[in-house]
């Protein structure tokens, strides 16, 4: 009985460093930087521009066409005669 139990105790023990071996290769293996780097092909050569697909231009004209469309304003302030915070009070009246 006890012959068994040897031998699954040197199983048991070879199959923890076959496992302990295993991950020390693959922590210390030599890589080189440049097998690590992503393929270029796959990534975006600007960050969020063409992945996301903001054209600055395409933004601008449509900018310029809303702003065509809607009027132009040359200086806000002189339009507005009273505090931007102000209609929020209006409202907290009106809610009373």
């Amino acid at each position: 009985m006890t012959g068994w139990l040897i031998w699954i105790g040197v199983l048991a023990t070879l199959i923890v460093a076959a496992a302990l071996i295993e991950a020390y290769v693959k922590r210390n293996r030599k890589r080189n930087l440049a097998d690590m780097r992503p393929d270029p092909d796959k990534i975006s050569k600007v960050g969020g521009i063409e992945r996301y697909g903001l054209d600055p231009l395409a933004l601008a004209q449509a900018e310029h066409r809303r702003l065509e469309e809607e009027g132009w304003s040359s200086d806000p302030s002189q339009n507005e005669t009273t505090a931007p915070d102000a209609g929020e009070e209006e409202k907290q009246d009106e809610r009373r």
